[in-house]
């Protein structure tokens, strides 16, 4: 409930404080003295965008301040508690806007965003003007007014979590469509690339290893040619080894005589004659390995050829292409998985477009049983405020599944005819503004018995209205008030007639300066102002009296 207003340099306002108590509170005033900034102001506690030219002329900064009465049962707790702020019953609301082109929102002092602001005060506050373009006349908020009517938070939840999760698979369906498009794209090459790469089947260090061997071939005549010399050298007469043995029988006749020089003579002969005989075994093996050698040069040369040919095609040294083999063959494996994943995906999809489609198949059935029972008790409600001929329905039309949301298939409007046999228009089409008034009347009084506990503020909801229609309005204005703090501007003295309090806005002129006062009127001053609005300037005796039985009736 909003406990108190306060308003400091706001257009024609200098400094204001206006106290309010829970049932309707009317405000009136003639025309120009400054009603509208009162709600002006208001739209800055609600969050409505800055207008700078609110500040009072030779003024630098303006504020409203709003004081609320809350409790912790309320729905604006679950909100303040997801930004931190903490209450006690009370909610202290501030608004700076500054010249400079600042402005700053702050509850209960913690400085917040002000879409952070619109969505607490939501909760608080329904500012309804008869021709809005949001609220009741805003087509896009029929369903969300029915779902809160039809209190089927459970089916709404179910719904939006099967949407959500069809949402998220269809995201890694288009992720996994894009991958899978890229790897196909790339498959002839990859198959390819890895086909050849299989049937070559490098290894790693075979490049040195081919070298070594090309280089052995290139020089296998120049080796075989050595072999045979160093045989020549060693095995003939006057040879390594003929020579060696007649070094034995030239120191053979003095080998018994204790000299040093010559048992280490006969040490190193024994060591020569020892590594000729491996020197012979050594080029003897080799002579025989080259005889058995049948490797083939050209082999050797087609097969480097091949592996720099694959080298320069993957961009790579020729020992990455067994890391690269393993690459590709990868590659194909993902490929092959991400078709059965896909498959798989499409398969799991198609599961939970069903799950989807009866979540959201129960709540369209809940939502049109309560719809018929909102539509009845909306009707009840017209004959009260002068429309007996008039009717309320609420139509019902399938979206496509390509076009459905987190709430489900459904799209709802409200309609109403306001005569016998004319036919059911959205409720903003209806051209009457004082018969749309009272439909507007009508479903706020069925509505806000299951909405939040918020105040009501309607703006000239009367207008276009008078004599018993008007009477009505205001009989309803007061039932609402009974149970929600109600406000209501206006015009009608009817209307003004059935508020439990009055205030009255005045344009006084003030040392030449234009200043808006808010006063709270006593009984008497009351009848003097609904005499005001009945007769004009001139208030009459009979004005008065007319006044009087308003009041008592």
């Amino acid at each position: 409930m909003l406990k108190e207003l306060i308003i400091k340099n706001i257009v024609l306002i200098k400094s204001l404080n206006i106290q309010f108590n829970k049932g309707l509170s009317v405000l009136t005033g003639e025309t120009g003295t400054g009603k509208s900034i009162l709600l002006d102001s208001l739209g800055l506690i609600l969050g409505n965008r800055v207008d700078f030219n609110l500040i009072r002329k030779g003024q630098n900064e303006a504020s409203v301040t709003a004081i609320f009465q809350v409790y912790e049962n309320h729905t604006v707790a679950q909100i303040l508690s997801k930004y931190s702020i903490e209450f006690e019953n009370e909610l202290l609301i501030r608004r700076h806007i500054n010249s400079n082109g600042k402005s700053k929102c702050l509850i209960n002092d913690i400085l917040i965003t002000r879409n952070a602001l619109s969505e607490i005060t939501e909760c608080l506050v329904e500012l309804q003007g008869q021709f809005e373009d949001r609220g009741l006349l805003n087509v896009k908020t029929h369903l969300s007014l029915l779902d809160t009517y039809s209190k089927h938070n459970h089916l709404i939840e179910t719904t939006s979590k099967s949407f959500n999760k069809l949402k998220e698979l269809h995201k890694v369906i288009v992720e996994t469509k894009i991958l899978e498009k890229a790897t196909t794209d790339d498959n002839e090459w990859i198959n390819d690339s890895f086909n050849q790469l299989k049937l070559l089947d490098p290894k790693l260090g075979e490049e040195d290893k081919l070298k070594k061997i090309k280089l052995f071939l290139n020089n296998r005549e120049k080796i075989f040619l050595a072999i045979n010399q160093a045989k020549t050298i060693i095995n003939d007469e006057l040879g390594i080894e003929d020579l060696i043995n007649k070094l034995f029988k030239t120191f053979d006749h003095v080998k018994s005589i204790d000299r040093l020089n010559i048992h280490q003579a006969f040490e190193i002969m024994h060591k020569i004659k020892v590594d000729i005989e491996d020197l012979k075994s050594i080029i003897n093996s080799e002579a025989s390995e080259i005889g058995d050698d049948n490797q083939n040069l050209e082999f050797v040369n087609d097969r480097l050829h091949e592996l720099r040919s694959q080298a320069r095609k993957h961009n790579c040294n020729i020992d990455d292409l067994v890391r690269i083999k393993k690459e590709l063959e990868f590659k194909i494996d993902q490929i092959d998985d991400n078709k059965f994943k896909l498959d798989k995906l499409k398969k799991e999809y198609e599961d939970l477009k069903i799950e989807f489609i009866s979540n959201s198949k129960l709540l369209s059935d809940s939502r049109q049983k309560a719809a018929i029972n909102l539509a009845e008790k909306i009707n009840d409600e017209l004959p009260h405020l002068k429309l007996e001929n008039a009717n309320f329905k609420v139509k019902f039309e399938e979206v496509e599944f390509e076009n459905a949301s987190e709430i489900g298939m459904d799209r709802v409007i409200f309609l109403a005819s306001t005569n016998t046999g004319t036919g059911a228009l959205p409720i903003n089409k209806i051209a009457s503004g004082g018969e749309l008034s009272r439909f507007l009347l009508a479903i706020k009084v069925v509505l806000e018995t299951i909405l939040h506990k918020r105040t009501i503020i309607f703006d000239e909801i009367d207008s276009g209205i008078g004599g018993a229609a008007a009477n009505a309005v205001g009989v309803r204005l007061a039932k609402l008030g009974n149970n929600y703090q109600t406000m209501v501007v206006t015009h009608s003295p009817q209307v003004t007639s059935k508020g439990h309090y009055h205030y009255l806005v005045q344009k006084n002129n003030i040392d030449n300066n234009i200043i808006t006062n808010v006063t709270q009127l006593n009984e008497s001053e009351k009848v003097e102002e609904i005499a005001r609005m009945v007769s004009g300037n001139v208030i009459t005796n009979e004005a008065r009296e007319a006044a009087s039985k308003l009041l008592n009736t």
